[in-house]
């Protein structure tokens, strides 16, 4: 059995959602962003987004070794998902949120005025699903709208996405949307 990537924009709901699917199901849960700083692979900060910049060489190196001597099912989870060597994955859920809803969680959280922007923008123009495609292929990605679901539905949406016959894609257009509620301008630009 492959590993389980769960992706999206931060703010989404991964990390609750990969936590409690972990806990039900017993996976081994890998956190990227903690996986990263354990071993060393954070290489500086892009002062200017106010993100980490990691070392891709070395967090996949330690990705390889994990996955190849691990015992059990992984589930691994993080915003740059699509660092997973794609040999090792079965399924990549790529979780979306309203960008309505995500601008006010990112604001609630403290993120700046820029940050907010530009992990709504990469929401909106589908920058996790992409990565995600392109990573693992259209056959293996599945997309989940957590927008108005709770913990439990989430984790009941990704066991589905996990037992199903290959992917579901293409299935969430944000642009679409805020375009017939014609607020598409106040997401972009």
């Amino acid at each position: 059995m492959g590993a389980i990537v769960i992706t999206g924009t931060p703010g989404v709901g991964k990390t609750t959602a990969a936590r409690e699917l972990a806990r039900r199901d017993g996976y081994r849960l890998i956190e990227l962003n903690k996986l990263a700083k354990e071993v060393g692979a954070i290489s500086g900060e892009d002062v200017e987004r106010g993100a980490a910049l990691i070392d891709e060489g070395k967090l996949k190196t330690k990705l390889r070794e994990i996955l190849r001597g691990g015992d059990g099912k992984f589930l691994i989870e993080g915003h740059y998902g699509e660092i997973v060597p794609p040999a090792f994955v079965e399924k990549a859920v790529v979780m979306r949120l309203h960008p309505k809803v995500l601008r006010q969680r990112l604001a609630e959280r403290g993120y700046s005025p820029s940050k907010v922007k530009e992990n709504v923008e990469a929401e909106v123009l589908d920058s996790c699903l992409i990565g995600a495609v392109d990573a693992f292929g259209q056959e293996k990605v599945f997309e989940i709208d957590a927008t108005n679901l709770g913990v439990a539905e989430v984790v009941e949406k990704i066991r589905e996405a996990i037992s199903a016959k290959g992917g579901n894609v293409g299935v969430i257009n944000w642009v679409e949307l805020l375009q017939r509620e014609g607020s598409l301008q106040e997401y972009l630009g």
